[in-house]
């Protein structure tokens, strides 16, 4: 069986992709607000030697909060491989809503390899207004980009409608953050969203359970997943490594990272 949404979203119709993961410097300027600060580079040469050792084609590459709206590095990246015939790279870039929307610039940002806009409110999203981002997010709606959103479950309720309503390529990162599936109020929000409209990351599983055996995250997240599969289908699930594994650099390898593409201990391919 094979997980199709990164495929989607790249705009690749055949391929298979790690569809979340992060290259950065640590000599880069970092965000003023941010939660973390590397002290070690996400290379893309050694991104590379992973995607070839799991026989994937290429990554989706998502710019880390960290790093704040300078997409600099992320865009040299994706220049730095827009010839290269054995891997493929997409991105996906933060922006400022304060900055005033430049159509020019954002055609340009298309021309090498963005798809879409991520909106990291973790931590955030209680004081995430629409409005402040309409204008914003109304251009890189016309750019037919996806948005990508990283939030608390508990918040899910008051964003989600919001996005879907404005957006036909809404992306959930990391299952939704969804712990319990037991009545949780941010699983019943992705699950009463259009169908047409979302998108779900099957990737971060310790993020949700940190503590958590490692080695057992696929069986941990097999019911999530399973839910998701039935209610989306597998073209609308998005495996991703998250790789380096910010924070978990120590608990986390590819290996287990393609793990969370199991169900019922049947290999899935990713893409």
């Amino acid at each position: 069986m094979t997980l199709t949404g990164a495929n989607t979203l790249m705009g690749l119709p055949t391929g298979q992709y790690d569809g979340h993961c992060h290259v950065f410097r640590a000599d880069l300027p970092m965000a003023e607000d941010r939660r973390y600060t590397p002290d070690y580079d996400a290379k893309p040469e050694e991104l590379c030697s992973l995607l070839k050792a799991f026989n994937l084609d290429g990554a989706l590459m998502v710019q880390p909060s960290f790093l704040g709206a300078d997409n600099s590095y992320l865009l040299q990246v994706l220049a730095d491989y827009a010839s290269n015939d054995t891997v493929t790279f997409k991105g996906v870039a933060v922006l400022d809503p304060a900055m005033p929307v430049d159509s020019g610039w954002l055609r340009e940002l298309d021309e090498r390899g963005i798809v879409g806009v991520r909106l990291n409110l973790l931590r955030k999203a209680p004081a995430f207004d629409y409005e402040t981002w309409r204008q914003t997010l109304a251009a890189v709606e016309k750019m037919g980009w996806h948005i990508e959103l990283h939030s608390e479950a508990e918040h899910l309720p008051q964003l989600l409608p919001q996005l879907t309503r404005h957006h036909a390529k809404v992306v959930v990162d990391h299952f939704g953050l969804v712990g319990d599936i037991n009545g949780s109020s941010g699983l019943r929000a992705i699950l009463d969203q259009p169908e047409d409209r979302l998108w779900i990351k099957v990737s971060g599983a310790y993020r949700i359970h940190p503590d958590a055996d490692r080695s057992a995250d696929a069986d941990t997240m097999a019911p999530l997943r399973h839910i998701y599969s039935e209610h989306f289908g597998e073209n609308r699930l998005i495996w991703g490594s998250d790789w380096p594994f910010t924070q978990f650099e120590d608990r986390m390898s590819y290996c287990l990272a393609r793990s969370v593409a199991l169900q019922s201990g049947h290999s899935m391919k990713a893409g």
